[in-house]
C-alpha cells in the first residue's frame, strides 16, 4: 500500500475510533504484518485518545505501527536466531511473578494495617538517640522576604517593616498584611527552616562564601532591575552545624514509618509461617 494511502486509511480509522467509544472490534483492521505476526487496529486502540485531533492521532499510530514492526522484526530474529538453552524464561518468568504478587500483597497489607500516626514525642526521642546523625551537610536558614517594583511608593515603609522586624504578633501580622497586598513576590513564615541554595534561587544574591554572608547579614537590601528586594534573616545554621530538629522532622517521621513497615511485613510473615507449621501445611526433608 503507498504512504499517502495508508495515512488516508489511518486517518479514517483514527476519525472512526475517536468517535465510536466501543471501537471497531467487529471489523478489526490489519495494519502491519511481519510474517505470520499481524498487528491489528484493536492492538492501537487503547494508545489512540478518544476524541483527539486526527492529525495528533494519526502521528501517534503510526509511530506505533512503526516501533511495533522493527521491535517485530528483531524479536522473531532472536527466535529463530538463539538455541533453546537460551530461550526458555519459565524459571525467570515464575520468580517475577511471584516478586510482583508479594510486593503488591505487601503494598496492600501496610495500607491496611501501618499507624501512620507518629507523636512528637518519638520524633524528640528519635533526634536525641540519633543526634549524630543530623550533622548538617549545608546551609540552613530561616527568614522572610519581600520582592517589589524598584518604583513602589511603599519601599520607605518596606524598608522599615523588614529592619525593624521582630518576633511579636504584631509586627508579623502587620508585615503579612503589607506583604500580601503590595509584594510582587514574598515570603514570611520565619518559623521555618530552608535550605539556603533554595533562597538563593528565588533572590540573586551572590555569595562565594555562604558561612560568612550568614554571620554577616541580617538585613539585606538590594535592587536587580526592575525589582527591590528586601530580606530578614531570623536565624541560621551553617554545614557541619548539629541540624535542628525542626529541620529533620519529616526525614524521623519517614525513618519512623519505614521501621513500622519492615516490623509489621516480619511480625506477618512470622505469624503466617508458624500457623503454617501448626497446620502441618508444610515439610522441611
Amino acid at each position: 500500500m503507498k504512504t499517502g494511502l495508508k495515512s488516508v486509511v489511518l486517518v479514517f480509522l483514527i476519525s472512526l475510533f475517536a468517535c465510536n467509544t466501543n471501537g471497531i472490534n467487529d471489523q478489526d483492521v490489519i495494519l502491519a504484518r511481519v510474517n505470520d505476526h499481524y498487528l491489528k487496529y484493536s492492538n492501537i486502540g487503547d494508545y489512540i485518545t478518544k476524541g483527539a485531533n486526527p492529525n495528533d492521532s494519526l502521528q501517534l499510530a503510526q509511530s506505533f505501527v512503526n516501533s511495533w514492526v522493527r521491535n517485530e522484526i528483531l524479536v522473531q530474529h532472536a527466535t529463530n536466531n538463539l538455541p533453546d538453552s537460551l530461550k526458555n524464561f519459565d524459571k525467570q518468568l515464575q520468580e517475577y511473578r511471584n516478586s510482583l504478587l508479594l510486593f503488591q500483597f505487601k503494598k496492600l497489607y501496610i495500607d491496611q494495617q501501618l499507624d501512620t500516626e507518629v507523636k512528637e514525642t518519638e520524633i524528640e526521642d528519635y533526634y536525641q538517640q540519633h543526634v549524630q546523625d543530623f550533622e548538617l551537610k549545608e546551609s540552613i536558614v530561616q527568614f522572610s522576604f519581600i520582592q517589589l517594583d524598584e518604583n513602589s511608593p511603599q519601599l520607605e515603609m518596606a524598608r522599615d517593616l523588614f529592619k525593624n522586624l521582630g518576633d511579636t504578633t504584631t509586627e508579623k501580622l502587620a508585615l503579612e498584611n503589607f506583604c500580601v497586598e503590595y509584594g510582587k513576590d514574598y515570603f514570611i513564615d520565619d518559623e521555618k527552616w530552608i535550605l539556603f541554595n533554595d533562597l538563593l534561587t528565588k533572590i540573586p544574591i551572590t555569595t562565594y562564601n555562604k558561612s560568612v554572608f550568614l554571620r554577616n547579614n541580617r538585613f539585606i537590601e538590594f535592587k536587580d532591575k526592575p525589582d527591590v528586594f528586601f530580606l530578614y534573616i531570623k536565624g541560621f545554621k551553617v554545614a557541619d552545624e548539629l541540624s535542628p530538629i525542626e529541620f529533620e522532622k519529616g526525614k524521623i517521621k519517614k525513618i519512623i514509618l519505614n521501621k513500622r513497615k519492615l516490623v509489621l511485613i516480619e511480625n506477618m510473615e512470622n505469624a503466617l509461617f508458624e500457623r503454617a507449621f501448626q497446620q502441618k501445611n508444610f515439610e522441611i526433608y
